[in-house]
């Protein structure tokens, strides 16, 4: 982002949870198939208002990550149905922060609205598309500046049943914070969020 200047490498815990976050998806996909039949009436569940929250790797990308290092954070959503069943609307928002070995810090709290489409797949598993716009508030270290951008996102979802109220899965999370309407910005934010997140199917 503009205002950092340092080029470090991405935090070597934040690999290691990476690769954790493999592992524990991998054992998900195992139960869900071994269990798969036993959770066949609970498919009208994923169509249900849901809240959740997610946990995992916040990883800046492209020029990003020259400027600060991954870390780990986590968010909060909330999804509502449509009429057209296989879309839901929602709304996310996290709170991140990049640390880096020099001086470079930044603050980011990403907030937007978005789409989100249930893929028509005879699988085990959901798999959800989901495409949204909204702003994000950045403040940066050292130059100790703050202020709201917009931003664009994009990610897929897989989750699966655990019970009539819960469903568990992944998320992975691509966020691009435009900055060219400011006057000397050469580029943008981008990152990538990746984490295991938890639904809970509420009735309103």
């Amino acid at each position: 982002m503009s205002g950092c200047e340092m080029n470090l490498p991405i935090k070597r815990n934040v690999m290691n949870y990476n690769r954790i976050l493999s592992v524990l998806a991998g054992l998900c996909l195992l139960f869900m198939s071994s269990q798969v039949f036993a959770f066949e009436s609970r498919k009208d569940y994923f169509l249900r208002p849901q809240i959740g929250g997610w946990f995992g790797p916040i990883t800046p990308i492209y020029k990003t990550g020259d400027l600060v290092d991954a870390s780990i954070g986590g968010g909060l959503f909330f999804r509502y149905n449509t009429p057209y069943r296989p879309i839901k609307v929602g709304v996310d928002s996290s709170y991140q922060f990049f640390p880096s070995k020099g001086v470079n810090r930044m603050h980011f709290i990403p907030l937007y609205a978005s789409a989100i489409y249930l893929l028509p797949l005879n699988l085990p598993v959901k798999l959800q598309v989901k495409g949204g716009f909204g702003g994000a508030y950045i403040h940066i270290f050292p130059d100790d500046r703050g202020r709201w951008d917009p931003l664009f996102m994009t990610g897929i979802e897989m989750s699966f049943p655990a019970g009539r109220v819960i469903n568990i899965g992944a998320r992975i999370d691509y966020i691009y914070v435009y900055e060219g309407y400011l006057d000397g910005a050469k580029m943008g934010g981008h990152f990538l969020n990746t984490g295991i997140a938890l639904f809970f199917n509420v009735n309103f």
